[in-house]
């Protein structure tokens, strides 16, 4: 009996070999077109990846260069715009779209559009810089939130510095950053009388941060005062 049992739970190999090559020999334009199109795309891929983008991030790169170079020594308006012969800021932006140079080419025309005061200008290009650079990044999500906050938006200002607190709390930058941003967060919510996120992010100063920083000392005084308020 147990025998009859297990010869009817046996599959027969041969039945499921011929199957399958019955479904092959129908199929078998579909599959060859599906992994064609497999192919194609792969080939497509590495294509563009190796024969255009990477050539062109290196380009990219050595016209940020003379750029860098210039913001260095102060020469904004060159490095802005170039002097004809080399690219600048504005020309990289344009002609490198995509690159991680010209992410970071928005990144310093920010910084120069914020020096000269036009805050939306300069909004508009730290907007298009690279979040994702550990400490570029960073300092784009707080200009953000300092530029709207020159722009009168203060719940956009507080809710951008308070995300750059957060990116810099998990960053190399954190004893750097962090305790600027909460503190420079926490200046905001206070403006728009939301003392209790302000108190959370002060408390977060002088509880994990160097107790030295000028950050903290500003960050104890002004959670003193809205505590005495309470």
């Amino acid at each position: 009996m147990a025998k009859e049992q297990k010869e009817e739970v046996l599959v027969n190999v041969g039945d499921v070999y011929t199957r399958t090559e019955q479904f092959v020999d129908k199929n078998r334009k579909a599959l060859a077109i599906g992994l064609g199109a497999v192919a194609l795309a792969f080939i497509g891929f590495f294509a563009y990846q190796y024969l255009y983008q990477n050539p062109r991030e290196q380009e990219a790169a050595n016209a940020l260069w003379r750029a860098q170079q210039w913001m260095e020594i102060d020469s904004t308006a060159l490095a802005l715009n170039g002097d004809g012969e080399y690219d600048g800021f504005e020309s990289i932006i344009e002609n490198y779209r995509g690159t991680k140079a010209a992410r970071l080419a928005h990144y310093y025309a920010g910084i120069i559009s914020r020096d000269n005061g036009e805050f939306q200008v300069a909004l508009d290009h730290f907007m298009e810089a690279d979040f994702g650079d550990e400490t570029a990044g960073i300092l784009a999500m707080g200009n953000v939130g300092d530029m709207h906050v020159q722009l009168e938006n203060l719940e956009d200002g507080a809710r951008w510095l308070e995300k750059a607190a957060r990116e810099a709390s998990s960053s190399s930058s954190r004893d750097f950053l962090g305790p600027i941003y909460c503190l420079k967060a926490a200046k905001v919510y206070m403006e728009l009388g939301n003392n209790s996120k302000a108190i959370n992010l002060l408390q977060e100063v002088t509880d994990q941060y160097d107790s030295k920083s000028q950050e903290y000392g500003e960050a104890a005084k002004l959670l003193a005062m809205l505590k005495s308020q309470d």
